[in-house]
């Protein structure tokens, strides 16, 4: 028998020519070429793999990360969950990089899973008396007909052709409280259950999740998810967010008045009971209408108890003590499994109404009031939240003791260390690497840094900043001939800008678009690329996640460092906290936390070894504040400048003079 020393070599060296010249992706691919940096990776991977440690890799836009950590864990036989931060990444790696490895290193079973309102509820469905009315002319039939075989469909709302509406969704998706499980009718044919069976029955080695999957089964222990050796948490960058997210309870009187109208609860419960518990309800939100002072983001702490959200908490309760004892002798088969889901629901939403208004453990959690649900039909009502001042030891307890885990990302490190991230969400301490930029970017790209007079500002204050930062932003998309992102860390800032050059970019004959205003974001992006002079107005969500290749986008410009928010409230009571234990929390929390978005926003510009480009970023502070030389560290290494003068030749000699100047 091999000893341990030996396997871990063998593994390792298994992986290492996969990857090389000479190996089984180049003897597959036509001019295929080896990324040292996707080589470290495979070997890093590997050397985890076998030893049962956790491991943290940074690994740049160009790396090809997914392949270095699937192709080890192939190799390795052993059974891996990867969890990405959405649905488009779970779905890349699902349809393009997992089938790349079956054809071309070794055959293996995959499974995707997504949440169950992701799939089509046959039992949902066929309650509706005319789906036809709901679609158009255009039948559900057909609609999955156009992507392919109906037959062959696997009950995947997203992969329709044509897109449904949300209130369609709502009433077709499947939905674990109207769920009834094995006593379903449709149980046989129910897409669920075939997601779930081939992820387990299968035997697939490998079982691709989202964070929110992955943080609902370690809250449950493991139980939701199939069994598995090693989990791999792709956009690792995510996972504070998305599980401070997942441990939040909120209680909304949407979420009360849905349970109040279900047909089962009001035909079993006591009526006193019922009446109650409704009288409760608006007692409960007309109190909080009275104290309520929300901030201009709606937002607002929630620091006593709430004795009218107490006496819902106890109201609803007794709903579930009443469903308990007026239980239906005859009930059977799919009632009784809705039943009982229904008496469930009931003492859950009265568990979290105690927890949101009780307020009882401010040194865990944060309390607080949020408009929430508001559109041009609806005003927004007030929702009540608590949520996890700290995510480490839940998910250190949860995830990380259990079970091997590797963290990976474009941005995990701040100038190259893993401090901020291994803290944030508790990763104990273990092999970690940042590896090496696979592009040049001293050759292809340019960092601009104006020296302008007026730091970012606010309000009333605000309009010198804005007028500085349009005209700046204005030079650059003139050098770039548009071509351009231009990111703001907040609406308002985009709608200061906008009003000021709109009318000038389109006079001079740029395509300008605006995210929220004009399409939606894949269908923004979709126009983008097509039109050769387009500038595009974005805010968060095109910071990271968007992927466009080429010349088609040539010019990123962010208009100020990313910090988060003073008056968001998770925020502003992980900052008092800090505050009290005497830690430094804006060089230890608010400037790291800042650092990695700003990378992210940056990466949007090189996405190929060809692409060239321009970086911008509009914020004085990195000259005048003590922190800025550590900002400007942990960005790409291409050249810097503060001239827009550097930034025309650039782009009109194709940034070649530049790396010869070097």
């Amino acid at each position: 028998m091999a000893s341990e020393e030996q396997t871990d070599e063998a593994l390792r060296d298994i992986v290492q020519t996969d990857f090389q010249q000479g190996g089984i992706l180049s003897r597959a691919l036509p001019g295929y070429e080896e990324r040292p940096a996707q080589v470290t990776m495979a070997r890093r991977v590997a050397d985890a793999l076998d030893r049962g440690d956790h491991l943290a890799v940074e690994a740049s836009t160009g790396t090809g990360k997914s392949i270095a950590y699937i192709i080890p864990i192939i190799r390795s036989g052993r059974v891996a969950l990867i969890s990405t931060a959405n649905k488009a990444l779970q779905e890349q790696l699902f349809y393009k990089d997992i089938p790349f490895v079956q054809q071309h290193v070794a055959p293996f079973e995959a499974a995707l899973v997504k949440g169950m309102g992701n799939y089509l509820c046959l039992d949902r469905f066929t309650e509706e008396e005319s789906f036809q009315q709901l679609t158009g002319d255009l039948g559900f039939k057909a609609m999955v007909e156009q992507m392919g075989d109906f037959d062959a469909w696997n009950g995947d709302l997203d992969l329709l052709a044509v897109p449904l509406k949300n209130d369609i969704l709502g009433r077709i998706a499947g939905d674990s409280d109207q769920c009834a499980w094995r006593a379903c009718p449709f149980f046989n044919d129910c897409y669920v259950r075939k997601m779930r069976d081939r992820a387990r029955d299968a035997q697939a080695q490998v079982i691709v999740v989202n964070h929110t999957l992955l943080l609902l089964d370690a809250a449950m222990e493991g139980f939701l998810l199939p069994e598995r050796d090693v989990v791999v948490i792709d956009e690792a960058h995510h996972l504070e967010e998305e599980a401070t997210r997942a441990f939040t309870v909120t209680v909304s009187p949407g979420r009360v008045q849905s349970l109040l109208s279900q047909q089962r609860l009001r035909t079993h419960a006591d009526p006193l009971a019922l009446q109650e518990a409704i009288a409760a309800h608006q007692r409960t939100w007309d109190a909080l209408a009275r104290v309520a002072r929300p901030d201009a983001r709606g937002r607002q702490h929630l620091d006593q108890p709430l004795e009218e959200g107490l006496s819902l908490a106890s109201a609803i309760d007794d709903l579930a003590t009443s469903l308990v004892r007026n239980r239906p002798i005859t009930v059977e088969g799919k009632e009784e499994q809705l039943y009982e889901k229904l008496v469930k629901r009931t003492r859950s939403l009265a568990k979290d109404a105690r927890i949101v208004f009780g307020v009882q453990t401010p040194n865990e959690r944060v309390y607080y009031l949020e408009k929430v649900g508001g559109n041009r039909r609806r005003e927004a009502q007030l929702a009540a939240s608590a949520a996890p001042l700290s995510v480490a030891d839940l998910l250190r307890e949860k995830l990380f003791d259990r079970i091997p885990t590797i963290a990976t990302s474009a941005t995990l490190a701040v100038n190259n260390r893993f401090t901020f991230f291994r803290e944030r969400v508790g990763l104990p301490s273990s092999p970690e690497i940042v590896l090496p930029h696979t592009f040049d970017y001293r050759a292809h790209a340019l960092l601009y840094v104006p020296r302008l007079r007026h730091e970012p500002a606010f309000g009333g204050a605000s309009g010198p900043y804005l007028d500085e930062l349009a005209g700046e932003m204005s030079q650059l998309v003139e050098a770039s001939d548009g071509r351009a992102f231009l990111l703001f860390s907040s609406f308002s800032a985009l709608e200061g800008v906008l009003g000021r050059i709109e009318e000038q970019l389109r006079d001079d004959g740029y395509t300008v678009q605006v995210q929220g205003r004009d399409l939606n974001r894949i269908a923004l992006l979709n126009d983008f690329r097509t039109r050769p002079r387009a500038v595009l107005f974005g805010l968060k969500s095109f910071w990271e996640g968007v992927d466009v290749q080429g010349e088609a986008l040539s010019l990123v410009v962010i208009d100020k460092l990313p910090f988060d928010p003073p008056d968001d409230p998770v925020h502003e009571a992980r900052i008092s906290k800090m505050k009290e234990a005497g830690v430094n929390w804006f060089g230890e929390y608010v400037l790291p936390q800042a650092i990695l978005r700003l990378k992210q926003g940056i990466g949007r510009l090189l996405r190929t070894r060809d692409d060239r480009g321009v970086m911008a970023i509009l914020d004085k502070r990195l000259y005048t504040k003590s922190y800025g030389p550590q900002v400007m560290a942990a960005l790409p290494p291409a050249r810097r400048t503060a001239d827009i003068e550097d930034v025309r030749a650039f782009f009109a000699l194709g940034g070649d003079s530049l790396a010869s100047e070097e």
